[in-house]
């Protein structure tokens, strides 16, 4: 029986031709549902295809949506050879199989001018044609069969084996498309979050832009990325990711792009993500760029605050990268979510420069109330942090916030004890030596203070040999950061006049310092500091 006969007049009742196309079909499905990529799918299905019926060729062709073509990705017999051979709609009869989701049959190729013979001889023969469809019954492809410069017929039995060896293999390729979908999911989704996560601990921007771009790139078929930013009118290469040709990057230094210029002074590029498949193509292309290979590029502005910050951009160099808008989709994730990093890191910002102001008011406070001398607080915090890094501490950020805060408890004493000229009395001592225990009460429900901070606040008076306050501790078991602090606060303290004392001079207070090393204060330290002053 051919294509297009009366069913029955072979000979074959409806009932048996339905059970034989059945069974060509479980045998399909046997052969092609254990694999699992889709190259072995497209394999087998020509394979066992031109093994099973006496086609000279048999053709596998798939659509490609986002350049509108079918692409053979798999053949046997004359035009094996021609895999990657691509077909534009409407050339070639394979585009009317998959646009009517039929199946075609010719009985003479040579008679039907749309017929392209891939081997380059016109020679008479049968075609058929048969859809592969996917779960939802649409065509996404063409399995074809023809016999031309062979027999002049196909039989019932090949004709069942092409139409079963596309319906099993459209499944199949459903399936596996929609794994690999599920994977390239999860994959993007994994990334996006080691992202988020990744900028909510960076603090640089220039940092938290080289991580989106590193994303990016992991996310998409582009090879380099960068980002630019605008200042001056001119755009300045900020960050970049990926390969680049040797020596493009300084092309920015060579020749600036001021606004209106090249790709990056697109007159969209500010509206929304803007897309260039061949970079020597497009109207403002700039010829240094164009000699340097740039092909495909694909930018989205950064707008953090509604201002205008930067340009992520994506590009390929010597080969193209088709357009996506799943690459669109992902780039504009990736925009955003370092947007929001932008904008919180800016309002961390404003708000650590409030908190500087604030430490900054409450340290000439204390200074005013004559607890200090005028510039006591800043010093002692710079010599504290000299020390820190000195001796590799880790907290710096909470030995400088303890530094500040470290008396804050003396607000809360009396002014005819804090300002009295004379020895206190025992009872006015006792009354003094809360301070630093008030002070904690006041900064512990502070949520940016750490615990280095507090610590500095509450063991600062303590002494190596464990006669200090609050707590009489003594050498480790006072912690490093208030040991720290307090060595530079005894040196500070023996520089500055006090209503009950004159400023010593320099080479005074390092040799009272090294009197005080293993008594008052950490010898080591002292040591190390001693070295720095």
């Amino acid at each position: 029986m051919t294509p297009g006969q009366p069913e029955g007049l072979d000979g074959v009742s409806l009932e048996a031709r339905e059970l034989r196309r059945l069974q060509a079909l479980a045998e399909a499905w046997r052969l092609l549902a254990p694999l699992e990529r889709p190259e072995e799918v497209y394999r087998a299905v020509v394979e066992t295809a031109k093994a099973a019926t006496r086609a000279v060729s048999v053709l596998l062709f798939l659509h490609r949506p986002h350049e509108d073509v079918l692409e053979l990705v798999a053949a046997q017999g004359l035009s094996q050879k021609k895999v990657g051979f691509r077909l534009r709609r409407g050339e070639g009869i394979s585009w009317v199989v998959l646009e009517k989701g039929e199946p075609l049959y010719l009985a003479d190729v040579t008679q039907d001018p749309r017929v392209i013979f891939l081997s380059g001889r016109p020679q008479p023969g049968v075609y058929l044609g048969v859809p592969l469809r996917n779960a939802e019954g649409k065509a996404f492809g063409v399995l074809s069969m023809d016999t031309a410069g062979g027999v002049g017929e196909i039989l019932p039995e090949e004709e069942f084996w092409i139409q079963a060896l596309a319906e099993a293999a459209g499944l199949v390729l459903a399936r596996i498309e929609a794994l690999e979908l599920a994977k390239a999911e999860a994959a993007r989704a994994q990334a996006l979050l080691e992202l988020s996560l990744a900028l909510e601990a960076a603090r640089d921007p220039l940092v938290m832009a080289k991580e989106a771009l590193e994303t990016l790139l992991r996310l998409t078929p582009y090879h380099a990325g960068a980002l630019y930013l605008f200042q001056e009118g001119t755009a300045r290469l900020a960050v970049t990711a990926g390969r680049y040709p040797l020596g493009f990057t300084q092309l920015y230094e060579e020749y600036p792009i001021h606004f209106g210029e090249g790709l990056l002074g697109h007159p969209r590029l500010w509206e929304g993500p803007v897309y260039v498949e061949d970079y020597a193509q497009f109207p403002r292309a700039l010829r240094p760029y164009v000699e340097s290979g740039l092909r495909s590029a694909l930018l989205v502005p950064l707008r953090p605050e509604g201002r205008r910050y930067g340009v992520l951009a994506l590009g390929s160099f010597e080969e193209r990268v088709p357009y996506n808008p799943k690459d669109e989709k992902v780039l504009r994730l990736v925009a955003k979510r370092l947007e929001e990093a932008l904008e919180r890191l800016s309002h961390l910002r404003a708000l650590d420069l409030s908190r500087e102001a604030a430490l900054k008011a409450l340290g000439q406070v204390l200074e005013y109330r004559d607890l200090e001398t005028k510039g006591h607080t800043e010093r002692v915090v710079e010599l504290a942090l000299r020390l820190g890094r000195a001796v590799g501490f880790p907290d710096l950020e909470g030995l400088r916030l303890g530094a500040y805060f470290h008396d804050l408890g003396k607000l809360a004493l009396p002014d005819e004890i804090l300002r009295k000229p004379t020895v206190l009395h025992p009872d006015e001592w006792r009354v003094v030596k809360t301070h630093p225990q008030v002070g904690l009460e006041i900064l512990k429900n502070l949520p940016f203070l750490p615990q280095t901070a507090l610590n500095v606040v509450l063991y600062h008076h303590e002494r190596w040999d464990g006669s200090g306050y609050p707590r009489g501790l003594k050498r480790e078991e006072i912690p490093l950061e208030a040991r720290i602090f307090a060595v530079a606060d005894v040196y500070d303290a023996l520089l500055s006049p006090r209503p009950y004392k004159r400023a010593w001079m320099v080479e005074e207070a390092k040799k009272e310092l090294g009197a005080q090393a293993g008594k008052g204060l950490d010898p080591k330290l002292v040591a190390v500091f001693l070295d720095l002053v």
